[in-house]
């Protein structure tokens, strides 16, 4: 197995770790785009597609699309953290150099998978990820995000498109590549949070073991941004926040306990009084990225 500089004139092996459910045009677009990417030296794309039981037959054009596309069958009940850590074991079992995290809502630019080995070889000790752009406005919609308060462990802000390599705190998970060495010393996904903050966790856990995350050049895919959230207060707010889709309870406090500081029961106490008096208006480009509706 190839790890690091040394990496350039071997055959990288990268399993690509995707979850889907009810969108077989997207799936199916997101996968093909990773069977068409251009390479600039030998690379092993293997894709692992934990399907949460699709009624649209998501699962059966996927599979027939390549014998490098790997099916797996959940439940109905992974939402998007529990269905990407089942891909995410199944790759592990055969085992891979760059482990990359894809929604199947995001079309990868033909270039995009040898741009972020590239910047991976450079810097070794880093998650690397991807800005994905909105192909209405062109502006960027997922990518790296940096904390913008040093108290409060859910205030990001998403970074602009550059030229250059740029540092991050965390990152949505639509496209996002990691090494193998940086994985063994993270751990996997947790997959106990339903479906948001897996992506934001997974980065601030690897800041903190000290591995930096960084953003690649350019724009590396399109994806449009999650529906927004109609204006709601009061309890239904709340009680709308407890979907899985949304910002339940538990799922926040395993958030806040293990990244918001000795001040975590009172952040979180005030973000559900947030929650009550105000929903916010906009999906905020969190992690709408499987559509169950």
């Amino acid at each position: 197995m190839v790890q690091g500089p040394e990496a350039a004139d071997s055959a990288a092996a990268v399993a690509v770790i995707m979850t889907s459910h009810n969108r077989r045009s997207l799936t199916v677009e997101s996968i093909r785009r990773v069977l068409d990417q251009e390479m600039d030296r030998p690379m092993d794309l293997t894709i692992f597609l934990a399907d949460d039981s699709s009624e649209d037959g998501t699962a059966e054009a996927a599979a027939i699309l390549s014998e490098r596309v790997r099916v797996l069958h959940g439940s109905g009940a992974l939402y998007w953290a529990a269905g990407m850590a089942r891909a995410e074991s199944e790759a592990l079992s055969e085992g891979f150099d760059y482990l990359l995290w894809l929604n199947d809502d995001t079309f990868l630019s033909r270039e995009a998978v040898q741009t972020l080995v590239r910047v991976s070889e450079q810097n070794p000790d880093a998650i690397v990820v991807g800005a994905a752009r909105e192909p209405d406005s062109r502006s960027v919609a997922y990518g790296a995000r940096r904390r913008t308060s040093s108290w409060h462990p859910q205030r990001f802000e998403l970074l602009p498109e550059s030229s250059g390599v740029q540092e991050a705190d965390t990152f949505n998970g639509n496209i996002v590549l990691i090494p193998r060495r940086v994985h063994d010393r993270i751990g996997n996904i947790d997959g106990e949070f339903p479906h948001a903050y897996a992506d934001d966790d997974y980065g601030l856990r690897a800041r903190a073991a000290g591995f930096r995350v960084l953003q690649a050049p350019g724009v590396l895919g399109e994806c449009s941004r999650g529906p927004s959230v109609n204006p709601v207060r009061g309890w239904a707010a709340w009680r709308a926040a407890q979907d899985p889709k949304g910002l339940p309870w538990r799922a926040q406090v395993r958030f806040f306990r293990r990244h918001g500081g000795a001040i975590w029961p009172l952040t979180l106490l005030a973000q559900q009084v947030r929650m009550v008096v105000a929903w916010p208006n906009s999906g905020r480009g969190r992690n709408e990225v499987l559509d169950r509706s």
